[in-house]
């Protein structure tokens, strides 16, 4: 505390970024985080996934990040040879997207790039040279990975940056190309005709990294059913994703605004799949779709909604059926025609009743009235809980009143599509179906209505997506397509038993790995154009950014010797790979057919040998469905069992000011934020102690500002520790100083044990809140004498405990110790359980709830007391608890045991609590605790006097309300 110049005491302002500074320029320049193979020290090898390069990072990642750095230093304190790469991700479309926008003069994309250079940037001028520096593709790939080493720097995190690449580098291209050639041998990557994302506007396949938040709402590609309902001579195409309910049909919608084609389309006879042509109508937005999805099209004539409203149609069973006008119907989603199922569907029958209700509109179209009148909903599934019509139930149920509640009808939907699909029996009206479970006539019914030329297959996306060159994203299928079949065989198998001895954490996720490899079948895996690897079968596809990012954990182990032997792509054909990797082939032919010694070649081998498998890969969520599946898929097909993955662990994802992180919300903060506004051991502290890996982290400024407060606390306080720790003074171990390190090493224990099992909230709590909680009781109660003594027994050791999560501060105090080197390299504390005095907590926890109890009653009948008489059980309440918790199985039992009626109610009320208490063995004298206690009492409340008394000495009327480790309080003022 510093004084101004009228002599009161001000907080000095601490210089967090510069402290921070200083430890990263010491640790990059000394090159602590660059391990190399150590015989007979265990090596512990964790990754990351490498970040894309189109623009600056945000907490989302750093998060992710922060969480794994301190998993990676806590290995390292526990004497693992950690190694903890790094590289970038430039593959696919997106940075040739930015070059593109630039080189076009894109305002949008030029101003998105001048803010985001600009945050790095003072120069107005220098913002406007990168920028327009971007038309050349690689520009934004160097500009932007240099800043984001920077962003990682200031973050503090314990990276290896001497093996750094990107998978545009011509030696990595060598590496994916190797991938490749052993998928073909394999026969798991194929050739031929295949549905895939497509952008519009690029004409070239898309993955999720090029779709717009993608990560967070995936784009998936869904295969409807496509009904033909006759209509004069064509037929109206509906389509569905339920082919099942198409007994339950009752009419036609069409939006009478939409603009509709009828087509001449080609298509393929049951039987001999000879080709013939159909009359289809379809919304004009449809036509270029099913173009995209390999059909010969022709277009005949057009015609607005409007005309089909009032006339019929006849469906696929041969039922004829209205059809019917409603705006809602989406000209943009599949066909343009929707088909009612209003027994089974919340939509269609909420969209009835409002028609009905609609004189308007009936008006409009003479008969429409009389049409909707003879609308009756057919019921045809049955399912537990429902009656006939189970849409019309749950609608009544959840009080749907209009189509404008559609999170009501979202919710309807998919609760009974649920209970229907897995609950549902198909009624008499399901024909040769009946009896069938929904799931079994799910694809029976398709198959049965494709084979009579009533149904056809249409692509669509889940949701309306954009590429991130600005293009729609649609289904399209290409005939040439490559993809990875995951259903080859054996495959499948391989990865599952990868899975299986795999740690998965949390384990809950487990579960959904299985049900992603269970549905995992082909896959595209290349596109026409993107940086990257080229196809080595097809130059003129690029293999795509999630598949040529599955076993790059791999190059890391290598990828620094290849510097070091200034090796190039001339020099790693597929033998050079066979021999790293796999062990094959003979040193001395593999090394003249690389054109490389043989001493370098074996180095390289003894490298990655000494550093795989992957013992543990840190991500988001997010990337179950594609990257993590495809990494283990990857690894069970490339290499030997010993060189599987050994563990994922995974956290959830970071929401800001309690919604998703988006610029028009303006709550986005970048990594180059935090140091500016915040600092890297606030963030790493407020991310990792916030929220467990399981949990959304909602990032809120009010919350972070909690943060501060306690680690400016935890400055002053270790500033004194640190000097009161230099003293070295010896002392007496009173009984508040045995709890005291009591609760240290207990703290000790438990954040050790919370960090091997990824608990990295409860670590936190334990280690900063929980060690720093203890010390301000202890502070309270302690003499200097004592605080001294603890500071000395303590302070290297809380530094070190913390240091996995507040690395800088930790480093400062451990110089202000005069301590030698970095803590970051020192040893873990172990838990010195000799110093755990459970004796010692219960009696300190007893005053803790003795000083709760007082405030409490002291609130309760509104009064400040001076004056505090405590009355402890007496030793027949003691025994009697005693001897009915030892026999009691649970609180029902105590009625028997316990004859004492408000003990009885007493212990009924915490039975588990007190049972624990007795079995531990603990006992404590309540009397003689607070007696000792008694000064610090009376000063922590404020008291001038404090009695203590025995319940059977006592001629207090209201002594028997004194239980067993509750005392009777009575407070006068």
């Amino acid at each position: 505390m510093e004084r101004n110049e009228s002599g009161e005491g001000v907080e000095k302002e601490i210089d967090y970024v510069g402290i921070e500074r200083r430890w990263q320029g010491k640790w990059y320049s000394a090159k602590i985080f660059e391990p190399a193979p150590e015989e007979g020290k265990e090596k512990w090898f964790f990754t990351v996934p490498y970040p894309y390069v189109s623009g600056p990072l945000h907490v989302g990642h750093g998060r992710t990040y922060v969480n794994g750095d301190t998993i990676a230093r806590y290995k390292r304190m526990k004497g693992f040879n950690v190694l903890w790469p790094m590289a970038f991700h430039i593959t696919g479309t997106p940075v040739l997207a930015v070059s593109y926008r630039i080189e076009n003069n894109d305002p949008a994309a030029i101003a998105l790039y001048k803010e985001y250079v600009g945050i790095y940037e003072n120069d107005g001028k220098r913002v406007d040279e990168v920028v327009e520096s971007f038309v050349e593709p690689w520009n934004v790939v160097n500009y932007f990975s240099e800043k984001i080493i920077a962003d990682f720097k200031s973050l503090g995190l314990s990276l290896d940056f001497s093996r750094t690449f990107t998978t545009g580098d011509k030696e990595y291209n060598r590496f994916i190309e190797w991938q490749f050639k052993k998928y073909h041998a394999k026969g798991y990557l194929k050739q031929g005709e295949y549905p895939i994302l497509y952008c519009t506007k690029d004409k070239n396949a898309v993955g999720e990294d090029d779709i717009v938040d993608a990560d967070t709402s995936p784009v998936e590609l869904m295969k409807f059913a496509a009904f033909k309902s006759k209509y004069d001579d064509a037929f109206i195409v509906s389509c569905t994703l339920r082919p099942e309910t198409v007994f339950g049909i009752t009419n036609m919608f069409v939006n009478p605004e939409v603009d509709y084609v009828k087509i001449k389309i080609e298509s393929e006879e049951a039987l001999g799949k000879e080709k013939s042509w159909e009359k289809l109508w379809v919304s004009k937005e449809a036509v270029e779709k099913l173009r995209l999805q390999n059909k010969k099209i022709e277009a005949l004539e057009e015609a607005k909604g409007e005309a089909f409203v009032g006339k019929t149609c006849i469906d696929p069973l041969g039922r004829e059926i209205p059809i019917l006008p409603a705006d809602f119907v989406d000209p943009n989603n599949a066909s343009g025609f929707v088909h009612s199922v209003p027994a089974h569907a919340p939509y269609d029958w909420i969209a009835i009743v409002e028609l009905k209700n609609n004189s308007a509109l009936l008006n409009k179209y003479p008969g429409l009235k009389e049409m909707i009148e003879k609308i009756k909903p057919i019921g045809l599934i049955k399912v537990g809980g429902y009656g006939e019509f189970p849409a019309i139930e749950i609608c009544e149920r959840m009080e749907v009143k209009g189509l404008k509640e559609k999170e009501k009808l979202d919710k309807a939907t998919q609760e009974l599509y649920r209970a229907e699909f897995y609950g549902g029996i198909m009624s008499e009206r399901g024909l040769q179906f009946t009896g069938l479970s929904v799931e079994e006539a799910k694809d029976g019914v398709f198959a049965w209505l494709k084979r009579e030329r009533k149904s056809d297959v249409f692509y669509e996306v889940n949701r309306q997506a954009f590429c991130r060159c600005s293009g729609n994203i649609v289904v399209a299928v290409l005939e040439d397509q490559w993809f990875l079949d995951f259903n080859a065989s054996g495959w499948k198998d391989e990865a599952y038993e990868c899975l299986a001895e795999m740690l998965v954490y949390p384990e809950t996720y487990r579960k959904q790995f299985e049900d992603v490899f269970a549905w995992l079948d082909k896959r595209p895996c290349a596109r026409r154009r993107g940086l990257g690897t080229k196809l080595p079968f097809s130059k003129e596809w690029i293999i795509e950014s999630l598949s040529d990012s599955t076993i790059y954990m791999a190059f890391y182990t290598l990828v620094k010797k290849l510097k070091e032997h200034k090796l190039s792509e001339a020099n790693l054909p597929e033998e050079f790979f066979d021999y790293v990797f796999r062990g094959e082939g003979n040193l001395e032919d593999v090394s003249r057919k690389c054109g490389t010694p043989a001493k370098a070649l074996a180095e390289i081998r003894q490298e990655f040998l000494y550093w795989y498998p992957n013992d543990l890969r840190h991500t988001g969520v997010a990337h179950i469905t594609n990257h993590l599946s495809f990494f283990i898929f990857a690894h069970a097909a490339i290499f030997g069992r010993e060189h599987w993955p050994k563990g994922i662990t995974l956290n959830e994802m970071l929401i800001s000011e309690g919604a998703k992180m988006s610029k028009s919300k303006g709550n986005v903060v970048l990594i180059n934020d935090v140091s500016e506004k915040y600092s890297a051991d606030l963030f790493r502290v407020y991310c990792v102690g916030t929220a467990d890996f399981g949990s959304v982290l909602d990032y809120r400024h009010k919350d972070i500002e909690g943060t501060r407060r306690s680690i400016n606390k935890f400055y002053h306080e270790m500033e004194s520790l640190a000097e009161a720790a230099k003293k070295k003074q010896a002392g007496e171990k009173t009984e508040i100083v045995k709890w005291m390190l009591s609760k240290f090493e207990r703290a000790v224990k438990e954040s050790s044990l919370a960090l091997e099992e990824f608990r990295l909230r409860e670590y936190v709590q334990n280690a900063f809140y929980g060690v720093q909680n203890s010390f301000d009781y202890f502070s309270r109660r302690a003499t200097e004498e004592e605080k001294a003594f603890v500071a000395s027994e303590i302070a290297e050791r809380w530094l070190k405990l913390l240091t996995p999560v507040m690395p800088h501060l930790c480093e400062e105090f451990w110089e202000k110790l005069e301590k030698e080197g970095f803590i970051s390299l020192e040893g873990w504390p172990e838990a010195r359980e000799e110093l755990i005095d459970y004796s010692s907590e219960a009696a300190e926890d007893y005053i803790q709830s003795v000083v709760s109890d007082v405030r409490s009653v002291a609130e309760l009948i509104k009064i400040k007391p001076s004056r505090v008489k405590v009355i402890v059980a007496s030793k027949v309440k003691n025994d009697e608890m005693k001897n009915g918790l030892r026999e009691a199985a649970n609180e029902r039992e105590l009625q028997k045991l316990v004859s004492n009626e408000q003990l009885r109610k007493y212990m009924e009320k915490r039975f588990y609590a007190l049972k624990e208490a007795v079995e531990t063995g603990i006992e404590i004298d309540e009397h003689l605790v607070v007696l000792e206690s008694k000064e610090f009492l009376k000063k922590e409340l404020k008291l001038t006097e404090l009695i203590v008394e025995r319940e059977e000495e006592s001629r207090e009327e209201k002594a028997n309300r004194a239980m067993p480790l509750k005392p009777a309080l009575l407070l006068s003022q």
